[in-house]
Order: C-alpha cells, then sequence, then structure tokens
C-alpha cells in the first residue's frame, strides 16, 4: 500500500512539475480532448457543407449553377437577384446578402460543384416536395443565362436532381 502512495505521490507532483514549467497535460482530460476533438473536426469541414438552412444551401447552389463555367456577368448576377428576390420572396437587402455569403462559401467551387449532394445533406430533410421542383426549375432557369446550357451545368444539376429524387428499387423489401 505504501508503495501504491508513493506512486501516486510521484505521478502527481511530475504532472505539476510539467504544468508550472509550462508543458500542456491537458491532453489528460478526456473531456477537454474531446471537446478539442469535435471543434477541431466542425473547423476543419468545409463551410459550404455545414449549411442548414434550405434557403442557404439553394442560394449556393445557384450561385454554383452560374458560376461554374467561369466568373459571374452582369445578366447572370440580375437573374439571380430577379430568382432570390421573386422565388425565394427575399428582400433586396436579404437577397444581396445572400448573394454575396453564397459567392464567398463557393470561393473556388470545386468542392461544391464535385459534391453538391454533401451540400444537401443537412438541410435535404427539411425540403418540401414543392421546393425541390421549384429548385430544380430554378437551377435550369439560371444555367440558360446568356446561353445555352453547359455539359458541366447539365451534370451538376443531375447531380442535385439525384439527391432530391434517389432512384426508386421495384420489387419486394
Amino acid at each position: 500500500m505504501h508503495i501504491l502512495i508513493g506512486l501516486i505521490t510521484a505521478i502527481a507532483t511530475l504532472l505539476f512539475a510539467l504544468d508550472r514549467l509550462g508543458v500542456d497535460i491537458g491532453w489528460l482530460n478526456p473531456w477537454a480532448w474531446q471537446r478539442r476533438r469535435r471543434w477541431v473536426k466542425q473547423l476543419s469541414v468545409n463551410p459550404a457543407f455545414n449549411l442548414e438552412s434550405p434557403l442557404e444551401a439553394v442560394a449556393l447552389l445557384l450561385v454554383a449553377t452560374a458560376k461554374i463555367d467561369g466568373d459571374l456577368s452582369s445578366e447572370e448576377k440580375a437573374e439571380l437577384r430577379k430568382l432570390l428576390e421573386g422565388e425565394l420572396k427575399q428582400t433586396p437587402e436579404n437577397a444581396s446578402a445572400l448573394l454575396r455569403s453564397s459567392t464567398y462559401l463557393l470561393a473556388d467551387g470545386e468542392a461544391v460543384i464535385e459534391r453538391p449532394d454533401q451540400v444537401l445533406e443537412r438541410s435535404l430533410q427539411k425540403f418540401t416536395a414543392d421546393q425541390k421542383s421549384s429548385t430544380l426549375e430554378m437551377l435550369g432557369r439560371i444555367s440558360q443565362v446568356g446561353s445555352e446550357r453547359s455539359e458541366a451545368q447539365r451534370v451538376f444539376i443531375s447531380k442535385i436532381a439525384a439527391v432530391f429524387e434517389p432512384e426508386r428499387r421495384s420489387g419486394d423489401w
């Protein structure tokens, strides 16, 4: 028993000395470790994949569709504002802010364009059937602004349509 008390005292003294010397011993606390790990995981994910509002997700997908072939033209920006104000019933100020934030979240756009299913993952349950069809209609409208729909836009919209309407398997369970 006296050996056990001596060992515990030695470990406590060592940890106290390390703490006084400035060595971080916080990794020994399992709750702090779990909290830090959760925070690191949240920060390491692309913010475009953390959207929980269908409105924000649709705005991001609209901007991605318009920007897939290069920078936004003035015609595309005007059509985006028109869609945000008309279809999504936003005030001009909110539509402009939503357009700016979506453009910022898109950044280079490769991650969003390659994985639109992850953009919709958190908000998909909140979409109604009418919102899904309206989103696909708006994506089609924005892709035809300025010129015909490009192949990249077709592929992107088909990926989104596949997320909204997964293939139904026929047959029994």
